[in-house]
């Protein structure tokens, strides 16, 4: 199932005209609530969870929020306020994480891991103490890939927790 929708992906990020009313970070998303809501909220799941692990903060945020973030990390996030640039820059972010998510979806252990990154960000967040989201004491995780990217002499991405500096949490 989780092919067949990375294929629609792909087909939506290439002619997006051909399945929207308009090509922007709004109208994808739509789309792609509307394909996890069409499969009972499962399409998405731990892709907010995912999100987290990679931006570093914001687990209370919805997940197009959190794209928004890796578009743009400083300054408040709307959809409506983007300029034509911004926006696309954000489309194409949506699309690639929603490649990557569920690439690593695909795998038999994907799920596991990405909830595993995420605790391993919850525990370091409160070892730190750090209540509010975002704040520079926050930790950062190696946010799960692919295990595909292991296989070929890349390195693999496991659950170890650092702050925003780089310094590794136990």
């Amino acid at each position: 199932m989780i092919g067949n929708y990375r294929e629609l992906f792909a087909l939506v990020r290439k002619r997006p005209l051909m399945y929207l009313l308009r090509a922007d970070f709004a109208s994808v998303v739509a789309f792609v609530e509307g394909c996890d809501h069409g499969n009972a909220r499962s399409l998405l799941t731990g892709f907010r969870e995912w999100l987290v692990t990679r931006v570093g903060c914001g687990s209370n945020l919805v997940w197009w929020s959190l794209v928004l973030r890796l578009t743009e990390p400083e300054g408040e996030k709307s959809p409506r306020d983007m300029d034509h640039e911004t926006d696309a820059r954000a489309t194409e972010t949506l699309f690639q994480c929603l490649d990557d998510f569920l690439a690593l979806r695909e795998e038999h252990d994907g799920l596991r891991r990405i909830y595993a990154a995420h605790q391993a960000w919850l525990d370091a967040r409160d070892l730190n103490h750090c209540l509010a989201s975002g704040a520079p004491a926050c930790p950062v995780v190696d946010w799960p890939k692919p295990q595909a990217a292991g296989r070929h002499g890349l390195p693999s991405y496991g659950p170890a927790a650092t702050t925003r500096n780089g310094h590794e949490r136990a």
